[in-house]
């Protein structure tokens, strides 16, 4: 592949872009020529692939004149990109709801326009005319914008969230490309591991301390959390209450995940040391669905479990549901909506189905679903739930999403997660242990990234170097 521009360098946005039109193997040459004057943007695009010659001369009006050098880059950048596509689109027909507009955070963008100094209609014309976004996706978009303000400005200025992953499975899921380990694997190194994390909340605390700073949020994930048999997951939880200063936190987050590792013991252990929040994700209602890909439970599961948290006292239930799993119908996916929605939830993710490297999925020849039916499944998804009263307040995107769509949280007004607004709008730094984790410092414009090990094995053997790493937190000037 080669890749040729003049005028304006664009290279890591159009290669966003170019796998999506075209595959890994194939062999293609791009050629693009940026000019701005006399207040119109034009890029000429030259695609040549199997022999043949492919151009977009694409032309837009923009006054550059009062506008900021971040909304001046950012329209160049979408030229260009809009550019390719069109010429692209003469070679491969891609759905393409988010048009030209990379990244995984769309209410971001909204957020960083506002703040720039746009108004509604001038961010509703970026969306729609400069990144050719379409306009139910933009709605969404400033809808979860609008929804997460009153968080974001909630978010304590000397606040970290806290994020522990876990890194074990019962079974590794089809579709699943997540840090987890097979516990028929993994199973050995579970105590070693539940000792080590307890020793790293301690000296993530300590730092915590010595910044002066506190913690606001604490989100348990994985991997299943609740794949730890109950004295393991008590020894994490007690270490959290122990060490950690809790007298600000707003709410502490389980992923309890799949039904068939939930207890009633675990349960009553989470509420006892103080998890205000919860997941029961059971991804599917279809059992037929569950089989395939390798979920050991059932829908009947899901119902037993989801009340019996609600008898212990959970108020704040979340569950996961995934748009375009195998061989399911757009009716299939509705059944499971309009089941999720029986049991009442006070918090529904909606996922749309995403392929990558790591998951078993890729390897198989499995079809995916059709563009027009994911997009119809998300559409009947964000209308049946906005009837009930929760409303869209956090988004993301993935690469190789089907259908290049998104993932939306809908939570009714009350019961929207902090964590997970904080982690899409990196206002927060968010310091991460355990199996994985992706400690993010935030600095101003700037986000440093402190990684710890995946595996269970390798974080125990290197656990002196995931100390030494929290330390690098300290060395980092103004990091909360």
């Amino acid at each position: 592949m080669i890749i040729v521009q003049n005028g304006l360098n664009n290279e890591r946005g159009l290669k966003t872009f170019i796998n999506m039109f075209f595959k890994t193997d194939e062999d293609l040459s791009v050629f693009s020529n940026f000019d701005y004057s006399n207040k119109k943007i034009n890029v000429y695009t030259v695609i040549y692939f199997r022999n043949k010659k492919y151009t977009e001369d694409y032309y837009l009006d923009f006054d550059i004149s009062g506008k900021s050098e971040k909304i001046i880059n950012k329209v160049f950048k979408a030229a260009c990109a809009n550019s390719f596509v069109h010429a692209a689109m003469k070679i491969n027909k891609v759905n393409l709801p988010w048009g030209s507009m990379c990244g995984i955070r769309p209410a971001k963008n909204v957020r960083e326009m506002s703040e720039d100094g746009l108004n509604g209609e001038q961010i509703k014309y970026m969306f729609e005319k400069i990144y050719e976004v379409d306009p139910e996706k933009t709605r969404l978009a400033m809808t979860v914008a609008k929804n997460e303000k009153d968080i974001l400005k909630r978010t304590g200025k000397k606040s970290v969230g806290i994020y522990i992953g876990i890194p074990f499975c019962p079974t590794r899921c089809l579709y699943c490309s997540f840090v987890s380990t097979d516990m028929k694997f993994s199973a050995k190194y579970m105590d070693d591991f539940c000792d080590k994390l307890v020793l790293e909340i301690k000296k993530t605390a300590e730092i915590i301390e010595k910044l002066g700073a506190y913690v606001e949020s604490i989100y348990i994930g994985g991997g299943t959390p609740t794949a730890l048999d109950n004295e393991n997951l008590e020894k994490i939880l007690k270490g959290i209450n122990d060490f950690f200063d809790l007298k600000n936190l707003k709410e502490l987050s389980l992923e309890a995940g799949r039904a068939d590792t939930i207890t009633e013991k675990k349960l009553n252990t989470a509420k006892k040391y103080g998890v205000t929040r919860i997941s029961i994700n059971p991804q599917t209602m279809n059992d037929k669905t569950l089989k395939k890909v390798g979920r050991d439970h059932t829908s009947g599961d899901v119902e037993k479990w989801f009340s019996e948290a609600r008898k212990i006292g959970f108020k704040n239930i979340n569950m996961d549901l995934i748009a375009g799993l195998p061989d399911e119908s757009f009716d299939d996916f509705k059944y499971s909506l309009d089941e999720v929605l029986k049991l009442n939830p006070d918090d529904i993710t909606i996922h749309t189905m995403c392929v990558k490297r790591g998951a078993r999925l890729k390897n198989t020849e499995i079809e995916f679903t059709e563009s027009e039916i994911m997009n119809k499944m998300l559409s009947y998804a964000q209308g049946k739930i906005s009837e009930t009263g929760r409303v869209p307040y956090y988004m993301y995107r993935q690469k190789n999403m089907v259908g290049n769509l998104e993932n939306v949280g809908y939570a009714y007004p009350d019961k929207m997660c902090s964590y997970n607004i904080n982690i899409m709008e990196e206002r927060q730094s968010i310091i991460a242990l355990g199996g994985g984790g992706s400690t993010k410092i935030v600095t101003d414009d700037n986000i440093t990234r402190i990684y710890n090990y995946k595996e269970p094995k390798e974080y125990i053997e290197k656990f002196e170097d995931i100390l030494k790493r929290k330390d690098e937190i300290l060395k980092l000037k103004g990091a909360v």
